[in-house]
């Protein structure tokens, strides 16, 4: 069967994708290689943190354009997607200065703290003066599976078509690039693979190093019930915090979200996981990461039982500068890669996705993506 464009992978990525190029009036296919919501990758679960806070300004932009698509998409589907909390980024000075400056140079509205300011907003939580932190109040907790779900039906709404359950097994890019997956050949003037882990299994040859990890994701439950409203999502920020009690040169650092997932228990996880060369989870939880996330509580969330009440897996793609590969695939003439998302990427989906979609239509992008292109990997390719 012939389509205008086929996007492989059903994670955040693939579905916000899949979704703007319907939308577009693109007759679009999306391909998963298991069931759509399934919990082989890093797009499942409650939860994901929102916000505008970035050390790097390029973001915001890409950020803003999240937050206008799911108020309309909120408003099309009568559906609440996320839950303004405020964000609390906790993190030395100078780093502090540099998420300041990024903000201010796209007018968001914010506040710095610093030490003991800190603990008083935010009594939960216990900072000494050698700690800055960002207030973002637009920041909050966005409903993960609602959004997966959301862009998915709304797909299916517009006409696309979803095909679970088929993984890729080879494809070509000709004059008519096609896909051959285990149940079918589908082609199309555009292929856009949004693979997470898989993406160099798919591509050896990118200029792209990666080394995909299994993430701990961990949940803490009070010390005493009589803390348990302090964790909800009216009086617990969305949270990013460094350990700078850490000798290493690239500081640690830490997610936390207001009880969710678990009842009575916040989402707190070390932002860093296990290497896995073959791509699948190991059978038991490196104590690294529970007993790094057990410290920091100890040392920053004092009401907080350092001891995780459950702990979950995810796939954690990064690429080797830590930001998005978004964007023409270099050495394919109608392949389009969007990845390396992991562990900030939930919240700009709905951004990268209607950048994929405008790329695919051979337009300019609403907002400008060179920054998260592969052009950064070419001048130094590491094949």
């Amino acid at each position: 069967m012939s389509y205008d464009v086929i996007v492989v992978g059903a994670g955040i990525f693939g579905s916000c994708t899949a979704y703007h190029c319907q939308k577009r009036g693109l007759r679009t296919l999306l391909i998963e290689k298991f069931n759509t919501g399934h919990l082989n990758g890093s797009s499942h679960g409650k939860s994901r943190i929102i916000r505008y806070a970035h050390v790097d300004p390029e973001y915001i932009p890409v950020v803003r354009d999240s937050y206008e698509q799911i108020e309309e998409l909120e408003t099309q589907t009568g559906t609440k997607l996320w839950q303004k909390t405020s964000l609390l980024w906790a993190t030395s000075n100078e780093e502090a200065r540099r998420i300041s400056a990024a903000l201010k140079k796209h007018g968001c509205n914010h506040e710095v703290l610093e030490g003991e300011q800190i603990n008083k907003r935010f009594p939960q939580f216990k900072f000494t003066n050698d700690y800055s932190a960002i207030v973002d109040p637009n920041g909050g907790m966005l409903f993960a599976d609602k959004w997966l779900s959301t862009f998915q039906n709304e797909f299916v709404k517009l006409g696309g078509t979803i095909r679970q359950n088929e993984p890729v097994v080879s494809f070509k890019d000709d004059s008519m690039p096609e896909i051959e997956t285990a149940k079918g050949t589908y082609s199309a003037s555009k292929i856009i693979f949004t693979v997470g882990v898989w993406i160099k299994q798919l591509f050896p040859d990118l200029p792209l190093k990666i080394q995909p990890e299994s993430i701990s994701v961990c949940y803490w439950k009070p010390l005493n019930p009589r803390f348990a409203s302090q964790l909800k999502p009216e009086k617990f920020p969305v949270f990013i915090g460094s350990d700078l009690s850490d000798p290493e040169p690239s500081l640690p650092w830490y997610y936390a979200l207001p009880e969710m997932d678990y009842s009575g228990s916040i989402k707190l996880c070390y932002h860093s996981g296990l290497p896995i060369p073959s791509l699948e989870h190991p059978k038991t939880h490196d104590k690294r990461f529970t007993e790094g996330p057990a410290k920091y509580i100890k040392d920053h969330l004092p009401i907080i039982n350092p001891t995780p009440a459950f702990v979950d897996q995810c796939k954690y793609t990064i690429s080797e500068d830590h930001h998005y590969v978004v964007g023409p695939a270099p050495g394919f003439r109608n392949i389009l890669v969007g990845g390396c998302g992991s562990g900030s990427g939930f919240k700009v989906a709905p951004g990268i996705g209607r950048a994929l979609s405008e790329m695919a239509a051979g337009q300019k992008t609403t907002v400008d993506f060179s920054f998260f292109s592969f052009d950064r990997f070419m001048k130094k390719s590491h094949l």
